[in-house]
């Protein structure tokens, strides 16, 4: 019996370390949030929980939280260019400081966008900004309808993933200030439903 008392007493130390671990890196580190919108498939889907890292500085291609330019609350979107760069599309192509950003189509796909109660026809694939790649949705002859935008000394101008659903990034609401910024989206704990398998999510994934 003491043998077993010793080895419960040892895992409620454990756990308990454990907790405070836990609370700490909360308190200092990192919040849970809860995605919003669908703006951001199919990265992020509507009522994910995911981890923002409160210590990291948005850069090009992370997934920044920042302050909304002109209402209350937070925006969520992909950093699409930062202060000095001049961003804009030319029909399915998007451009930055007049490059056009490498696309790579992987297959075609709907989803149902349970923020308008509508179902999208898409293709999808690889975009590659900054120094990784991220997976996007587009139509298949849609334009990105980027208005030609020079991101002014600290701001960010952030797009969605789902890049036909406009009214969740910076085509809507502008430039965000990056001080602003809480933090960038790298973790996620738990997914939702609503993607076909190929670009189903699971648990406690690293977010690109």
């Amino acid at each position: 019996m003491g043998t077993v008392r010793t080895g419960l007493g040892f895992l409620s130390w454990v756990g308990a370390i454990l907790i405070v671990v836990g609370l700490i890196l909360k308190v200092v580190w990192f919040d849970v949030a809860s995605v919003g919108h669908n703006g951001m498939a199919p990265t992020l889907v509507r009522g994910e929980r995911v981890l923002i890292n409160r210590r990291a500085s948005p850069s090009l291609g992370s997934i920044a939280v920042c302050q909304h330019p002109s209402e209350e609350g937070f925006v969520v979107g992909r950093v699409a260019a930062t202060e000095g760069m001049t961003i804009n599309s030319f029909g399915q192509e998007l451009r930055l400081n007049a490059e056009p950003i490498r696309f790579e189509r992987r297959g075609e796909t709907s989803f149902h966008n349970g923020d308008n109660q509508r179902t999208y026809s898409l293709v999808w694939g690889t975009e590659y900004l900054g120094e990784g790649s991220h997976s996007v949705f587009r139509e298949d002859r849609g334009r990105q309808r980027v208005k030609k935008t020079e991101v002014t000394t600290g701001k960010l101008y952030l797009l969605g993933d789902f890049r036909p659903y406009m009214g969740q990034d910076s085509r809507a609401y502008g430039m965000v200030d990056a001080a602003s910024c809480r933090g960038t989206i790298v973790f996620r704990i738990s997914p939702v439903e609503g993607l076909e398998d190929e670009l189903a999510h699971g648990y406690f994934e690293p977010i690109r």
